[in-house]
């Protein structure tokens, strides 16, 4: 890759902020769309996950909401 001008470790260490705006938050919706949680607690989790993308999902992967039980 050092024939085209391209850095591999660098282009590496450049990814991470990527990953983790578009791909912690995907995760984190797909998550949520996984638990049995009621209409409410489902709609604000995806809220805050998409409003801030970064802290939602960090949030929601600490907080960890449980499926409500019916």
């Amino acid at each position: 890759m050092d024939e085209l001008g391209i850095n591999l470790g660098l282009l590496l260490v450049q990814m991470v902020p990527v990953i983790l705006l578009i791909g912690l938050p995907i995760i984190s919706v797909i998550d949520l769309g996984k638990r049995k949680l009621s209409g409410t607690t489902l709609a604000l989790w995806v809220l805050i996950v998409c409003a801030i993308p970064v802290v939602g999902a960090i949030a929601y992967w600490i907080i960890r909401p449980s499926a409500e039980t019916k």
